[in-house]
């Protein structure tokens, strides 16, 4: 059995257009197209296959024509998946970017209607097939509106009741009320920090007080990315800061999901928390080297960690 569990409960069939150049206001014919298997949990499971880390499976609910679509193309690229087939389609993302500069815009569909009926019978899929076997839970990304966020959080608070490590990476009121049972590990971007919880990263004395809060119901790490500026790990007693020397594209789509795929990479392989970070910074740059989430190689990975600098601050 795996031992360690991606949950994706809206993913998206990914199909990024690459224009020479980008006309927000007109017509942009696609010089390049790139189509994907999507969303937070997928990409995250691409980045752990480029990692050469393969005992996990990507699960969440896929349903209709797209979904027969996404479960091809993530066997194609062998990315070991187990999802839940509901009856309504699984959303598409579409974006557009500027082959140059990176610069573009994304339109994502908010999801399937997953019925009642569905939503306990996925519950129980997922609770029957990997409570007792796996080690770690991923929560990553959002979910279809029609999905409770009480369940959620609910499926999440009886893996960690049965002593698994969770990992959250999502954001708005799912964010919120998943923070509330106490996972291992929290991603956030300062963004997402903001509007949840109204923390400034710029503010020592906030954070620290907010992440004493987080620590009291159980988190033990607090990672903040923060894009081009870097981003940082907080954990007992210790604020760490990390940032590449170079800016080698603006082109961001899924670096956030290879970060993450960096750091649970590092705490699999039992890495220092400065390795761990700048692995999760060399991922998230490297994830800029390409169009399409996650696309990098280790190899890139390797040489920009080299660039990474990191400092500990008085916490």
């Amino acid at each position: 059995m795996v031992e360690t569990l991606i949950l994706n409960l809206n993913p998206a069939l990914d199909r990024t257009a690459i224009v020479e150049r980008y006309n927000p206001y007109g017509i942009n014919k696609a010089k390049k197209l790139i189509v994907l298997p999507g969303g937070k949990g997928a990409n995250l499971g691409r980045a752990l296959k480029n990692l050469e880390y393969r005992n996990f499976v990507c699960s969440g609910i896929l349903g209709g024509t797209i979904g027969k679509v996404m479960k091809e193309l993530l066997d194609r690229e062998g990315i070991m998946n187990d999802y839940f087939w509901i009856k309504d389609e699984t959303r598409i993302a579409y974006a557009t970017y500027e082959e140059s500069s990176g610069i573009g815009m994304i339109t994502n569909e908010q999801g399937p209607e997953v019925t009642r009926e569905e939503i306990d019978k996925f519950i129980n899929f997922i609770k029957g097939k990997y409570l007792k076997s796996i080690k770690r839970i991923i929560l990553s990304g959002g979910a279809p509106p029609s999905i409770p966020i009480e369940e959620i959080r609910y499926l999440l608070s009886v893996f960690k009741e049965g002593g698994k490590e969770v990992f959250i990476d999502t954001s708005g009121e799912i964010l919120k009320q998943c923070t509330s049972i106490g996972p291992f590990c929290i991603k956030i971007n300062e963004e997402e920090l903001k509007d949840a919880f109204n923390v400034d990263v710029e503010d020592i004395k906030v954070l620290k007080e907010f992440y004493s809060y987080l620590s009291k119901l159980g988190t033990t790490w607090f990672f903040v990315t923060r894009g081009e500026k870097g981003a940082m790990l907080i954990t007992k007693d210790r604020l760490i800061v990390g940032k590449s020397k170079r800016i080698y594209s603006h082109y961001a789509i899924g670096s956030g999901d290879a970060f993450l795929g960096g750091i649970i990479y590092g705490r699999i392989s039992n890495l220092d928390l400065t390795e761990i970070l700048k692995l999760g910074i060399a991922c998230g740059t490297a994830n800029t080297l390409e169009f399409g989430a996650c696309i990098f190689k280790r190899d890139d990975v390797e040489k920009i960690k080299e660039e990474i600098t990191v400092e500990e601050l008085l916490f």
